[in-house]
């Protein structure tokens, strides 16, 4: 598992980005798939998700059916599935929440003052759809969190130079966000170039959180292929690994 070296002080919260060691997949799903909607053995998915949990000191990881939507949910301590969402928060030790992917970044957002914390699936979809505003807004009404006291954490996604899209794709990606077009360059053809966590920081930016209070991820899941999952790599065989986070106390 990997980690942001800015949250390490954060009293309580345990968070990880999961790889693909440790798990029991076997094939194209080895080893550490934690995704249960992929074509995998589902016996090997809940084992792999056990011991994620486990490995954080929780005794069960909730992550919800993701749908490339805004929709935000909390969860709490009682609950045993989240249902569809694209964002989960909760302000409850002893929650493990988690994002899946296998390209789409994945964003974590902490409060430490007010211990409440959200995750959120940013894919292109999950950006025009403004999910990550959509959580930020979430935490303030539910919790009071304040976006200037936030911290924010992307993790790992597919990186510019790997992911090209189509001329709708990158209009609607440019309107996303001010000064949105520079993370969204010709490529060859009619392709475009994106850069989904570029994206994602200027959302946070407009939303108030600090450019000092972001932290990126500096890996690519496409060019990573020995860490990470890749659905634009390896197709309907592509597992999915996971931004984890919870409170432990």
């Amino acid at each position: 598992m990997l980690s942001f070296p800015g949250l390490a002080g954060v009293s309580g919260l345990a968070h990880a980005i999961t790889t693909r060691s440790g798990g029991v997949s076997a094939g194209p799903f080895a080893s550490l798939n934690l995704g249960p909607r992929t074509h995998d053995l589902p016996e090997a998915v809940t084992e792999n998700r056990r011991r994620a949990a486990a490995a954080l000191g929780f005794p069960a990881l909730l992550s919800p059916r993701q749908v490339h939507g805004a929709h935000v949910i909390e969860v709490r301590a009682a609950d045993t599935e989240p249902g569809e969402a694209d964002a989960v928060m909760t302000d409850q030790a002893g929650v493990l929440l988690g994002i899946l992917g296998a390209d789409c970044p994945g964003v974590l957002l902490v409060d430490p003052r007010r211990r409440a914390l959200a995750l959120v699936h940013a894919g292109w979809r999950g950006i025009v759809a403004a999910v990550t505003p959509a959580a930020v807004k979430a935490l303030a009404l539910r919790y009071g969190c304040a976006p200037g006291e936030l911290r924010a954490a992307i993790g790992p996604g597919i990186s510019q130079a790997a992911y090209e899209v189509g001329p709708d794709v990158a209009e609607a990606l440019r309107a996303s966000a001010p000064e949105a077009r520079a993370c969204v360059v010709r490529g060859r053809a009619d392709r475009w170039q994106v850069d989904l966590p570029g994206l994602l920081e200027l959302q946070l930016r407009a939303c108030g959180v600090p450019a000092a209070a972001i932290e990126r991820s500096s890996h690519c899941t496409h060019r990573d292929a020995a860490l990470f999952f890749s659905h634009r790599r390896d197709g309907e065989n592509a597992g999915r690994h996971a931004l984890l986070a919870g409170w432990l106390r």
